[in-house]
């Protein structure tokens, strides 16, 4: 059973959420998918080279170089997981072509705007109709931590 999990953002905001959840990632010796629409995918490809200095994830993008070696990888294609990754990474609404081969998903959006949190709800509902998945829900707290809401 596929295991999808809500990240509902607060102050800390997309990028340093998805840093670090990638490097936990990492650290479970896991690749990741990350999926958007082209502009958010350009956006997230320039915030993890510079995201940290000392910590920057070594990624690819789309039909760019390095997909032999790379762990994570960020696609515009729906239907793409040119480095068969374990772990999705769903940003904006984005929702794959298949979930076949992901053992772990993550959708992440913004808590404060009303437009993300309609999406991730019509995408909880969708994805609760069906069996294959195991739902939770976070949402991040004023400290910067999660709080398990469902």
């Amino acid at each position: 059973m596929t295991q999808i999990d809500f990240y509902q953002l607060g102050q800390a905001g997309l990028e340093a959420t998805l840093s670090q959840l990638l490097k936990k990632t990492a650290a479970a010796e896991k690749k990741a998918l990350i999926l958007c629409p082209k502009p958010a995918a350009v956006g997230i490809d320039d915030a993890l080279w510079s995201h940290e200095a000392d910590g920057w994830i070594p990624h690819g993008l789309d039909d760019g170089e390095g997909v032999d070696f790379a762990t994570v990888w960020i696609s515009s294609d729906m239907s793409a997981n040119l480095i068969k990754a374990d772990f999705l990474f769903l940003l904006h609404g984005s929702e794959p072509a298949s979930w076949d081969g992901f053992s772990r998903v993550f959708c992440l959006f913004d808590g404060r705007s009303e437009a993300q949190l309609q999406q991730a709800r019509s995408q909880w509902t969708q994805w609760k109709a069906g069996n294959d998945f195991d739902l939770g829900y976070f949402a991040q707290n004023a400290e910067g931590g999660w709080d398990k809401k469902a």
